[in-house]
């Protein structure tokens, strides 16, 4: 009796995510998906990092350079600054899974990686400024 009972709760309790899991397949939206499961990835590497030693740290000595104090935490700041693009991006992201295909498109196929492009060429020609001091 309690077996029973415990496995028809189990079934209530699974039916809305059945239901969903049923929506998406039929919506095509898995695939629409991918872009942010790859920004809530690296969002989490960039986030986490901040815990111990920033990841633009690590990319920084790993290719040869010497960091002072400042330069430490320039690569901290850096890395916060990726941080929040990123958590920006990643909103943005699942907010187009719901949108039309051509948003999707666009953003995911265009704007993100301009985005992505300037916010990387911007913080390289600030450091070229900020390494001649």
């Amino acid at each position: 009796m309690r077996r029973q009972r415990l496995s028809a709760a189990l079934r209530i309790a699974m039916t809305p995510l059945i239901v969903w899991g049923l929506y998406l397949i039929r919506a095509n939206v898995w695939f629409r998906l991918y872009p942010a499961l790859m920004a809530t990835l690296a969002f989490t590497v960039f986030a986490v990092s901040l815990r111990k030693t920033p990841l633009v740290e690590i990319i920084a000595r790993r290719m040869g350079e010497e960091l002072d104090a400042q330069g430490v935490a320039y690569c901290r700041r850096v890395t916060v600054i990726w941080t929040v693009f990123l958590a920006v991006h990643l909103s943005v992201t699942v907010a187009t899974v719901f949108a039309t295909h051509e948003i999707w498109a666009v953003y995911n196929g265009l704007v993100a990686y301009l985005l992505m492009g300037a916010l990387f060429a911007g913080e390289w020609l600030y450091r070229r400024r900020f390494r001649r001091g």
